[in-house]
């Protein structure tokens, strides 16, 4: 049965709408507050397919679905016309994100699905570099010309690619989305940018759009997609229904497309513009200051797509005086990439994240930076720290010593030749210092993780420090009877919870109260934290863990006030069920459980079928 029959037979069946107050859920239940309890069907709703169970509780009905509720409750929000709970929470807790925290997780959702190909691009482009830079192959004959477009296509239309993703994250029309991204790098735009003749198109005989090359930015297709996103659902819901289908797209595409190309991608140039100024305006006063400022912007600028805003003050720099000192420093923040990355080799889990981490260093080393950093350093923040430390203290370095290069060369480490002469001691004591620095730093700050080889075995370890209950003593049916699946209970003497398995944040519910974690084979485990939780909107939870992120028993990912949920009136039982145990062939504890555990003790193993 579809997800819109299902929400329309439990409204139904709570009495229609007219009988609901709100609706809202939580990690595993959808929850109404009612004006008549009489009037709910509980034996209809139980007959619903994906309704597990119901119960009335606190004033609330409770209908059960599972792990999957937040799919069932946007299409209800959407049959009842309220605001999507799950969104609005989101949106409440990236308000309490620092800017900078907001930036690189919206970066790094963004470019996680893109990573294969930018990844296997910048392999390719890499190795094709290195084989230019070695006089191994010539970059005008044919088989470079056609290799080179495998390679830099990605790059090139990488708006495109941004497009997709970003609707995804910020949940809009993925091809309008693209239709925006393909507004920018239209041949028209392209062509007049290339030609230099006119610096903008008049619209309407009065409006100007600059005229920009968009090709291979980040930031402009990014926010043009993000204002897309409130335009397209404002404009769905002003609109009446029947004119939605034709005019909700193409009012959408109008006014977001407009928006990108005369305010948001300017605005984007723009930025880069200033920050060459400001990089040229550095080396009058000091090329060792430039050098520091250069290093620590370097990564970050790359991450925005701003770094294009640099190469014309280095091919300036070659006709006006011989020479550049900017694109060394470039090949030291290149370096320093490659080191954060390799040192991350050794403290990810799964064989996946490894062969991406290898794949990213080995094309930093070939000058091609973008796999590492969106790939990799945006899930892990204080690898991208040490990065851009070893870029800035390397950058120094080589500026002290005026390390110089006399031709555009891509910044690889088959660049190094390029190099030799009086420099070329500086440049090489530069490349250990970048590679040291942030190889070191990152191996300091970013804890090593457990790996739990692939199995049909799973390790099932107490949650927290305290005393383990039953999970048919629970005091809430839902779990007692195991109807969303089976595990154990604790209560928690710390407050501190810990991750029962080794495996990755599959979700983190907007109230903090709830964890959803998976194994590397595929367990499914939900860590509830108290009973009723939910209505704290989390103020009693601090989240230590993000979504995607890799984790073991070891890993903090969360404490809770026992305080508060006290003061709340509320029971701080902390639970931890397998979800999809259709996976599961046997579930076994160890003997002598009653009593009290230390966190990351074994209480049992799942057995998979």
């Amino acid at each position: 049965m579809k997800k819109e029959d299902v929400a329309k037979q439990i409204i139904q069946h709570v009495g229609g709408e007219s009988n609901i107050n709100n609706a809202w859920h939580c990690m595993t239940r959808l929850r109404f507050n009612l004006k008549d309890k009489e009037k709910v069907n509980y034996k209809e709703l139980e007959k619903i397919p994906g309704v597990v169970g119901t119960k009335f509780q606190s004033d609330q009905l409770q209908i059960v679905i599972g792990t999957n509720v937040a799919d069932y409750y946007e299409v209800l929000a959407k049959e009842l016309g309220i605001e999507n709970e799950s969104d609005s929470n989101n949106n409440q807790q990236s308000e309490k994100k620092g800017l900078v925290s907001l930036f690189m997780d919206t970066v790094s959702g963004v470019f996680g699905p893109i990573v294969p190909a930018i990844a296997g691009a910048g392999m390719i482009k890499g190795l094709m570099a290195g084989l230019v830079a070695l006089n191994v192959i010539s970059n005008e004959t044919p088989t470079f010309q056609v290799i080179d477009m495998l390679a830099s296509g990605v790059f090139t239309f990488l708006p495109f690619f941004v497009a997709a993703s970003a609707a995804r994250i910020f949940k809009t029309n993925q091809y309008l989305a693209i239709a925006i991204a393909a507004t920018l790098q239209f041949p028209t735009m392209t062509a007049a940018a290339a030609a230099g003749e006119i610096s903008s198109f008049m619209l309407f005989g009065i409006l100007p759009v600059p005229v920009f090359n968009y090709a291979g930015t980040v930031i402009p297709i990014i926010f043009a997609v993000l204002a897309l996103s409130y335009i397209y659902r404002w404009v769905d819901k002003v609109l009446p229904e029947i004119l939605r289908t034709v005019f909700t797209p193409t009012i959408s595409l109008f006014v977001g497309g407009l928006i990108a190309l005369t305010v948001i991608g300017p605005i984007g140039i723009h930025a880069g513009n200033l920050l060459a100024a400001g990089v040229s305006w550095l080396f009058t006063i000091s090329p060792i200051l430039a050098g520091v400022v250069v290093g620590l912007i370097r990564p970050i600028a790359i991450l925005t797509g701003l770094h294009h805003a640099m190469t014309p003050i280095a091919l300036q720099n070659f006709a006006n005086q011989g020479y550049d000192m900017l694109m060394p420093m470039m090949f030291m923040a290149n370096m320093a990439i490659t080191g954060a990355t390799v040192a991350l080799y050794k403290k990810v889990q799964t064989k996946e994240e490894k062969s991406i981490i290898l794949s990213a260093a080995f094309s930093g080393l070939l000058g091609i930076t973008e796999p590492a950093l969106f790939g990799v350093l945006t899930k892990y923040k204080k690898a991208f720290l040490a990065a851009t430390i070893g870029s800035a203290v390397s950058s120094a370095f080589i500026s002290f010593f005026g390390v110089r290069i006399y031709g555009y060369i891509l910044s690889s480490i088959f660049s190094l030749p390029a190099y030799i002469g009086q420099y070329f001691i500086y440049a090489v004591l530069g490349i250990i210092i970048a590679i040291g620095v942030s190889f070191a730093i990152t191996s300091f700050l970013v804890p090593k993780q457990i790996v739990e080889e692939s199995s049909n075995e799973v390790q099932l370890s107490a949650v927290t420090d305290g005393l383990y209950v039953p999970l048919e003593d629970v005091n809430d049916d839902v779990f007692s009877t195991k109807m969303i699946g089976d595990g154990y209970a604790m209560k928690s003497t710390s407050g501190d919870i810990y991750s029962p398995v080794s495996g990755t944040v599959k979700t983190i519910f907007p109230t903090k109260h709830a964890i959803g974690l998976v194994t590397e084979n595929g367990l499914e485990i939900l860590v509830h934290m108290g009973i009723d939780t939910v209505s704290l909107n989390g103020e009693a939870f601090d989240i230590f863990v993000k979504v995607g992120e890799s984790v073991t028993p070891k890993t903090k990912i969360a404490h809770i006030s026992l305080e508060k949920i006290k003061q709340a009136q509320k029971d701080d039982t902390i639970i931890v069920v397998v979800t999809n145990m259709d996976k599961v062939q046997k579930l076994s504890g160890e003997n002598n459980l009653e009593g009290e555990h230390l966190a990351g003790s074994t209480l049992g193993n799942a057995t998979l079928s």
